[in-house]
């Protein structure tokens, strides 16, 4: 394996980190989809009122990626963080 440069590491960071926040919204959002169709499926085993669909969170912005590389960059720099705590 070769060694990476900083610019690398930093743009590997970013692709980690963009991924770990996609699969955490994706995530978030098939438990609401699940959620809700269940509450659908009862609403219409019991004969109630449909609820109304409770929307997505949004997805992750550019700043929320940056920031979760910063995190990351921090632990394999063994930097201590704001909220970590000895």
């Amino acid at each position: 394996m070769s060694n990476l440069s900083p610019f690398e590491i930093r743009l590997e960071l970013l692709k980690m980190s963009k991924d770990m926040l996609s699969e955490e919204y994706s995530a978030k959002r098939e438990s609401i989809s699940n959620e809700w169709a269940t509450q659908v499926e009862v609403a219409k085993l019991n004969g109630g009122t449909v609820p109304n669909h409770p929307g997505f969170p949004p997805y992750p912005t550019e700043q929320e990626v940056v920031k979760k590389a910063q995190e990351l960059n921090g632990f394999v720099s063994n930097i201590e963080t704001k909220t970590s705590k000895k």
